[in-house]
């Protein structure tokens, strides 16, 4: 069957398209006030759908291998956040963080440091909308923590707006009517 380039426009015009990168949101939802949703996830510049892995367990059966589904795990996430002139995302991540390991003397109390089930995680949703701006797919990402907040580059000779990055441990994520967004 010979390939034809009209054939394959034609199928993404009337396929529904291809998806885009850039047309996403990111609710990122923290313990009491510390959540990006509404005005302020316009700063996620980037994040990512979701993956996750099942590795194979291997049985070894009358001298052979056989490799059966292990263990689903699921990576760390990532979110590159713009980062404001007043710094208000940044020290809601720090607040966050804070929350979960201690003060920055390295004290803990009740407050601050001590885990305290389902009151220290939050969700996110990532949503990839369509070119007709509706919602097309969502994710929701269970039981998330940040575990790592990234650098901010101090430069004179750049004229870049400040970004860095923000990682998330999380359970487990859904797909579909599971995820839908508010």
């Amino acid at each position: 069957m010979a390939f034809a380039v009209t054939d394959f426009k034609t199928q993404l015009a009337t396929g529904g398209g291809a998806a885009r990168p850039s047309l996403y949101t990111v609710d990122i939802n923290g313990p009491g006030s510390w959540s990006f949703n509404g005005a302020s996830n316009i700063l996620v510049k980037a994040a990512a759908i979701p993956a996750s892995t099942i590795a194979p367990l291997t049985t070894n059966y009358m001298g052979r291998a056989y490799k059966t589904p292990g263990f689903r795990t699921f990576d760390v996430w990532n979110v590159t956040v713009i980062n404001d002139e007043d710094m208000a995302a940044r020290s809601q991540i720090i607040g966050w963080m804070r929350w979960l390991a201690g003060t920055l003397e390295g004290n803990r109390a009740s407050l601050y440091g001590g885990k305290v089930p389902d009151a220290s995680e939050g969700d996110a949703i990532v949503t990839q909308m369509g070119k007709d701006g509706k919602s097309k797919q969502s994710w929701k990402i269970y039981q998330m923590w940040p575990t790592e907040l990234g650098e901010i580059a101090l430069d004179w000779s750049s004229d870049a707006i400040q970004e860095y990055t923000v990682a998330f441990a999380y359970d487990y994520w859904s797909h579909g009517d599971t995820a839908t967004p508010p």
